[in-house]
């Protein structure tokens, strides 16, 4: 897939609002006013955050997917979001890359994480989703999606654009996604149709056909082997 842009993540709340103060003012993601109220940058991936009509009270699977986010001290920040009343499942794990893993206001996992010799103030952001079948779910996104994961020093991720996307198992995600709505990867293009055509003649199918947008895009959403939704958006000004 020839992306037109970065990968565009939508964090989808009943209560965005509050979700998108705890992102803002807690963990300290800039706003970007250009796309959105609740809309922000985590490092240089769009961050949208929205209610969905799909959705009520807490995620029911908070490993499904992932955010992580980059910190040059993670025991330092670990502490800083502690005393700001953030629950942790754990502190860090060791160096060289060490992680530690948050809980959001809607029960959502993001991690933040810092690596040995990394240079201060180097801002990184990745997606880790999780599956029962990680192989099955790399062949959809490298042989039908169509993004590279041509990177075995940084752990074989794929790249949407400048945004990683980590794909492993984990113990407590199992079948099909329960919220597909929670998260959706928005994924730019410059001809919807042609990549909706191109997708659909590997076998699969959209449920929404380039519907139209009140800020001048048109979408088409699909879904991955686990169910969750997917995105193309092509954008049309005028």
């Amino acid at each position: 897939m020839d992306l037109d842009g970065n990968l565009i993540v939508n964090l989808n709340s009943e209560h965005p609002e509050a979700l998108a103060a705890f992102y803002r003012d807690t963990i300290g993601l800039k706003p970007n006013p250009a796309i959105g109220e609740w809309a922000f940058m985590a490092a240089t991936t769009p961050f949208v955050i929205d209610g969905h009509s799909e959705l009520k009270g807490q995620t029911k699977e908070p490993p499904r997917t992932i955010f992580n986010f980059s910190t040059d001290d993670v025991h330092v920040e670990q502490a800083r979001l502690e005393s700001l009343g953030v629950r942790f499942l754990g502190p860090p794990t060791p160096d060289p890359i060490s992680f530690a893993t948050f809980v959001d206001p809607d029960g959502n996992y993001g991690q933040i994480f810092s690596m040995e010799g990394a240079p201060l103030g180097l801002e990184m952001f990745a997606l880790s989703r999780s599956t029962e079948d990680p192989e099955r779910m790399r062949s959809f996104y490298r042989d039908v999606v169509g993004l590279s994961d041509d990177f075995p020093e940084l752990g074989s991720p794929f790249m949407a654009g400048e945004t990683s996307m980590y794909v492993s198992p984990h113990s407590e995600t199992h079948g099909q996604a329960k919220e597909p709505a929670r998260v959706l990867l928005n994924l730019p293009v410059a001809d919807l149709a042609a990549e909706q055509k191109r997708l659909e003649g590997l076998g699969v199918t959209f449920l929404r056909s380039a519907g139209r947008e009140a800020w001048g895009g048109f979408i088409s959403t699909f879904q991955d082997p686990d169910g969750n939704y997917l995105q193309l958006v092509e954008y049309r000004p005028g």
